[in-house]
């Protein structure tokens, strides 16, 4: 499987898969990334600063680690420990692919997108849209939001499916 380029989970659910304080595991990332930057090994592909907001609105360090990181802190595991993390990072890397793949409809509410399609409607009106012009916008907004309509909603008037040809002095084609 490919990387997952951007994709990264963060050392405090990388602690909770190994088993680990996550200032224990702060701190042995942060011995990794001295060694790494010792040697001239871009950190980026393995480990990024960051912070989050504890339970008391704090702020507090944490890395993103990606899947390359998962890969590196894996490797320095041994026994049961280094197996069961194996496994999880990569069930939860391969989860986020999936969802990647897939992505799911976005999630608005019904009268969000109603009130969407009314304004819509009354733009298409008001610049003298075809009604099928309107009734394919309506198809494509409606698909994106996972709501499929028949094929035969939009209905091209025949008079828009002609085309005429007088080149050879021939009439509709």
């Amino acid at each position: 499987m490919g990387e997952l380029a951007g994709t990264v989970i963060t050392s405090m659910e990388v602690a909770q898969m190994v088993g680990k304080k996550h200032c224990d595991l702060l701190r042995d990332i942060r011995k990794y990334c001295e060694q790494l930057g010792e040697s001239k090994i871009a950190l980026g592909d393995f480990f990024t600063e960051s912070t989050y907001l504890d339970a008391n609105n704090q702020s507090r360090p944490c890395y993103l680690v990606t899947k390359k990181g998962c890969e590196f802190i894996a490797h320095k595991l041994t026994g049961q420990k280094g197996t069961e993390f194996t496994a999880r990072y990569i069930n939860r890397f391969h989860e986020m692919e999936k969802d990647l793949m897939n992505p799911q409809p976005a999630e608005i509410p019904v009268g969000e997108v109603a009130s969407y399609l009314k304004v819509m409607d009354r733009v298409a009106v008001r610049q003298n849209l075809a009604p099928y012009k309107i009734a394919e916008n309506f198809k494509k907004v409606s698909e994106q939001f996972g709501v499929q309509l028949t094929a035969d909603f939009v209905k091209i008037p025949e008079y828009e499916q002609l085309s005429l040809d007088f080149r050879k002095g021939g009439g509709a084609a």
